[in-house]
């Protein structure tokens, strides 16, 4: 029969390889939601980096044709400076119409963002 020490030191050893063992499991699972957390964050990253290069070059094209928008307008109007005036008060519409539908535009982005991490998370099943 084993003695009470022995029982002891038993109980003392299992103790000390559950508490290893437990260790071992949540440094296990930390290092598992950090890779799951990077990997997001990358994808994240790289659509939003590839967007702000469609964006901006999205953004040069849109400045030429404004540019050749207000020429065009300057010709037919003889005059370079209402071609160019004419232009910057679209531009300025289009500003404010932005402006005042921002909710709108938050909410889509807001949406959009969603059903994009949703889609990050299908493809990982």
């Amino acid at each position: 029969m084993l003695s009470n020490q022995d029982n002891n030191k038993s109980l003392n050893t299992l103790i000390e390889e559950i508490k290893v063992e437990l260790l071992s499991y949540i440094n296990r699972r930390l290092r598992l939601f950090k890779l799951d957390a990077f990997e997001k964050v990358s994808i994240s990253a790289s659509s939003l980096g590839y967007g702000l290069i469609v964006l901006a070059i999205v953004a040069v094209i849109l400045f030429f044709v404004l540019i050749g928008m207000a020429f065009f307008i300057g010709e037919l109007l003889n005059s370079q400076a209402a071609g160019f005036g004419i232009m910057a008060l679209f531009s300025l519409l289009v500003l404010l119409i932005i402006v005042l539908c921002r909710k709108k535009i938050k909410q889509s982005i807001l949406h959009a963002t969603i059903i994009f991490i949703r889609k990050v998370e299908a493809d990982e099943d």
